[in-house]
Parts: structure tokens; sequence; C-alpha cells
């Protein structure tokens, strides 16, 4: 799949999604499945789903809310149904590129396409990614320092995670404060690395390709400082909405052990969610796969959750936190392909007349 200048291999980015994920799977039950995990199945109240999807549902609109008011601060507007195909594009591609990077361009691609002018696209997409980060960050450390409990549940392996998640998360929070304020070092530096890596590039391509980076940069700064002084109820409200989609996405866990007839603290299940959810963010495997099945398995296990469903919860929470939203954000990229491969042959056919 093309977007903009880059090319994205999504059938080997699906194939390595799957497989990691699959094997994940069995592992997982291989793991925890015995002969009470039948017997406990049967206790499964199969209603709770519907409260699962529910809340699976309505994080996803409220994302695209929250992109669409973003986006909309400059003067091109979006629809909400542009914003939500949007958002769904970008978990599509998420699960297909390593530490997910792949989604983030695609979004800005689609409302790109749309009519929103390429820096706004990016200033918007990049404010909500920044939000999501901000407040997954703000209330894991909260959650880690007032809730010891949690805290030293987790083991010293599960702690190294979240070091290492914490300081990629400040040295990410450095580079966009200096895009904001040192706008002129972030281009220096972008400049020399693009100059690095096109090096073995045709001279005039090579500058060209670092101009139009220096350019996108000033386009993005200019962008970013009319945020920041005209625009800060739109960043307020999409921040209270981003708390509410992470708090729905979290509220899912303790509903599916509920629905397990798990017994549970359904407070500490709740909050050990944001957790994970932090640590899934950042997993450097496409879709986070692999990762969130084996941290979720052993955190929740750490907060004393029976083992003889733990497998079959994690598979189950799997597949509404992430397979379902896969599947219909592949749905619609395939939608959005045909409608420009349709739009590109009667172009062709109006041409040839």
């Amino acid at each position: 799949m093309r977007i903009g200048n880059r090319t994205y291999n999504v059938r080997l980015g699906l194939t390595i999604f799957l497989a990691i994920s699959i094997v994940s799977a069995i592992v997982i039950l291989f793991l925890d499945v015995n002969k009470s995990t039948w017997s406990a199945l049967r206790q499964i109240k199969p209603e709770y789903s519907l409260i699962v999807g529910l809340l699976m549902l309505t994080q996803w609109l409220i994302n695209a809310l929250r992109f669409q008011i973003l986006v909309n601060s400059f003067e091109e507007k979006i629809s909400f149904w542009t914003s939500f195909q949007a958002f769904m594009a970008n978990i599509f591609m998420s699960a297909m590129t390593p530490s997910q990077t792949g989604g983030g361009p695609l979004q800005v691609y689609i409302i790109n396409r749309a009519g929103i002018p390429l820096a706004n696209a990016i200033a918007g997409c990049l404010i909500g990614a920044v939000l999501t980060i901000v407040c997954l960050v703000f209330s894991s450390a909260g959650i880690l320092l007032f809730r010891h409990d949690i805290r030293l549940s987790f083991g010293h392996h599960m702690g190294a995670v979240i070091t290492v998640v914490f300081i990629v998360f400040f040295f990410l929070t450095l580079l966009f404060m200096l895009s904001i304020f040192k706008i002129r070092l972030i281009k220096y530096i972008f400049g020399k690395i693009a100059l690095r890596f096109s090096h073995y590039t045709k001279s005039k391509r090579k500058f060209s390709l670092t101009k139009k980076l220096i350019h996108g940069l000033d386009q993005y700064n200019r962008c970013m400082k009319i945020f920041a002084k005209a625009k800060k109820y739109r960043i307020l409200l999409s921040g209270l909405l981003t708390m509410c989609c992470i708090c729905a996405n979290c509220a899912i866990a303790p509903v599916l052990l509920k629905g397990l007839s798990i017994k549970q603290d359904a407070l500490q299940v709740f909050l050990t969610q944001f957790i994970i959810f932090f640590i899934v963010y950042f997993s450097p495997t496409p879709g986070a796969s692999g990762l969130a099945e084996f941290s979720n398995y052993w955190i929740m296990a750490s907060v004393n959750v029976e083992q003889n469903l733990l497998g079959i919860y994690t598979l189950i929470w799997r597949f509404f936190t992430s397979f379902i939203g896969v599947g219909v954000g592949g749905l619609i990229v395939l939608t959005l392909l045909k409608k420009r491969k349709k739009y590109k042959s009667g172009v062709k056919q109006i041409s040839k007349t």
C-alpha cells in the first residue's frame, strides 16, 4: 500500500501480526488450560459481551469525535464520518507495521484527501496522539504512585518494561517541546539527518527532499502555535474526551471478568488496565501482537485473577480490544481503495474521450 511517498507491505505486516498473535495464544492456552477450565466455561454470561461491545463502539466514536474537533480548529472542516474512517484506518494500519508507525500517516493521508491541508492534518493528528500519550502516562504514574499494591504486584520484569516505556515517553516529550519552542534546532537536526540518509540519491533530489522537510516543519510549527494560542479550549475538550476513551477501554476488562464469573477487585482491575494500555501503546511489534497478550496475562495473574480462566479471558480481551477494530479498519481501508480505483479509472476514460 502506498501512502504519500511511502510504500507499506501490508501483506507481510498482516502475516507477522497474525503469526505472533496465534503463537502467543497457543502458548497462553498451553500454560493455562486444564480440566477445571472447561467446567468454568459453563458459567460464562454471554449478555456481558453486549456491554463490552458497546464500550468498544463508544471509544471508537469518541476517538473519531476528538480528532474531528482538533482538525476542525482550522478553516477547512471534515465530517464526523471522515474522521471515523481515518481513525479506524489508523487502527488497521497500526497492526500492519512495526511500532504501529503506519497508522498515523494513513490517518493523515485520509484527512488530507478530504480537503484538509497536510500541515493542518498532521498538527491535528499529532495533538491527538500527544494527548493520548500524556493521559496514559499521567494516569499510569498516578496509579503506580498512590496504589502501592498494584506497583508491588508487577515484580521486577514488568517494572523494567514500564521504566523503558517511561524513558521513551520523556524523550518524545522533549522532542515535542523542542519542536514548538526551538524549531530552528529541530530543523537543523532533521535537515542533517535527511541529508545523511539521502546521501546516495541524486544531488537535485537530495536538496529537494530536504527543502520539503524544512518547509513541512515550518508549516507544522505555525499550526502548533495556532493551537497553543487560540485553540486551547479545543485541546482541553479533546483531552477530556481522550480520558473518556481510555476509561471506556479500561472498563472492558472488569466487565469481561464479570461475564466469565471470575472473582475480582473491579477497581484494581480497572486501574491495572491503564498500565497495560500504557505498555501496549509503545509496543515495537505490529499491533502490539505478543506483548499485549503476555503483558495482560502476567499483570492480571499478579492481581490475583483466577488462573483456570486467565488464558481464555486474555484471548477474549484481545479479541475485543484489538482484532475487531483491526477487522473493521481493514474493511474501511478496502472500501476507500476501491473508490480510489474507480475514480482513477473514471478519470482515464474521460481523458481518452
